[in-house]
């Protein structure tokens, strides 16, 4: 479980920067870059990358190769490590030192000198923390993994655009619609056959109130293992299916007439969430506009618990099941570019594979 355990307080580290910045306002102003056209996703007439995730991307890689070097340099995510300082007017390599002093005396020289809050985030960067201070439940026993066959996708901060809005969530029944609630961190390890074999998801803005863990993990190898820390048996049919702002009208209406209720939501992350924790049956999207790192965590997730994350094409077209897969080849494409269903229970899609599909 060490690989787990480490994953999990990244991402709980991951946590602690993006509420660290997203706390002053006038210095996350200054860190927000807008996305090149090339880089931006095509959902939004905007899209940003922060130093946040930047940041996050780069220390979980830096975690990932003190404990494990030999897959250090198969850590993959979604932003490039370079970030464009407005106010020195040139771009900076991010990465992380081996010293917190090192790492703040970098990240000084991006925040015009601000000493002080560089050395607020070098020391969040370089802090031990234990499991036990983790909202999750801890894992348990061992397993059998050759961790030379592993790689790792990241997606640092999902819901960025949410996460760049700061605004408090709305929310449908159990569903947030919009807001920090919807921002997550993923965490998502596959093995050489491409299959997720680990994912962990953390919601930065969880809040004390809430009820149930703020980090949610699962683990699916092969027969051998599945562990989550999801109860299995307190995940009930809902009948829900949740789904994006931009879904087709045609998509709807099949749903609806096929008996689902739908629920809009935002955050590729924090709709898969709905699923996973029983909120929601599936969600479905229908367009090319997820991304390996989108996915990768919360497929491991729905693999542990009976479920997983399939082409929505190959559904709707064949009636064909073939699940998402992972790699790193250099210069293709990391798009999910056949939609895709993400579903807890085989129950639920048997269901949607009955429907007539118009697209």
């Amino acid at each position: 479980m060490d690989l787990l355990e480490t994953l999990i307080i990244s991402s709980e580290k991951a946590a602690n920067i993006a509420r660290l910045l997203r706390q002053n306002e006038k210095l996350f102003e200054k860190l927000v870059e807008q996305k090149s056209t090339k880089e931006a996703n095509p959902r939004f007439q905007q899209d940003f990358k922060t130093l946040a995730d930047v940041l996050i991307q780069e220390m979980v890689k830096h975690d990932v190769g003190l404990k494990f070097p030999s897959i250090r340099e198969k850590v993959y995510g979604e932003e490039s490590n370079m970030f464009f300082s407005k106010e020195l007017n040139k771009y900076i390599l991010v990465e992380v030192k081996e010293s917190q002093e090192a790492t703040a005396a970098l990240l000084a020289e991006l925040l015009d000198d601000d000493e002080e809050v560089a050395q607020m985030l070098a020391t969040e960067v370089h802090r031990i923390i234990d499991i036990k201070e983790v909202k999750t439940k801890i894992p348990q026993g061992t397993i059998d993994i050759v961790i030379d066959d592993l790689s790792i996708w990241i997606d640092p901060i999902d819901g960025t655009n949410e996460y760049v809005k700061g605004t408090y969530e709305t929310k449908t029944g159990d569903f947030y619609t919009k807001g920090l609630k919807c921002v997550t961190v993923l965490i998502g390890v596959y093995d050489k056959n491409g299959e997720p074999v680990m994912g962990v998801i953390n919601q930065p803005f969880f809040e004390q109130e809430d009820q149930g863990y703020q980090c949610h993990w699962g683990i699916c190898i092969q027969d051998k293992y599945r562990l989550s820390s999801i109860n299995v048996s307190d995940l009930k049919q809902t009948n829900i299916v949740c789904i994006g702002e931009g879904e087709s009208a045609e998509i709807k209406t099949t749903l609806e007439n096929g008996g689902f209720d739908l629920v809009v939501s935002r955050g590729a992350g924090y709709k898969l969430l709905t699923v996973v924790l029983g909120l929601a049956d599936a969600y479905i999207l229908s367009k090319p506009s997820t991304f390996f790192w989108d996915t990768c965590a919360p497929q491991a997730i729905l693999r542990a618990l009976g479920g997983n994350i399939v082409e929505m094409n190959g559904i709707v077209t064949l009636q064909m099941k073939q699940c998402l897969t992972y790699n790193n080849d250099k210069g293709g494409s990391k798009c999910n570019s056949k939609g895709i269903i993400a579903y807890r229970n085989e129950a639920v899609l048997e269901k949607l594979m009955k429907f007539k599909w118009t697209n």
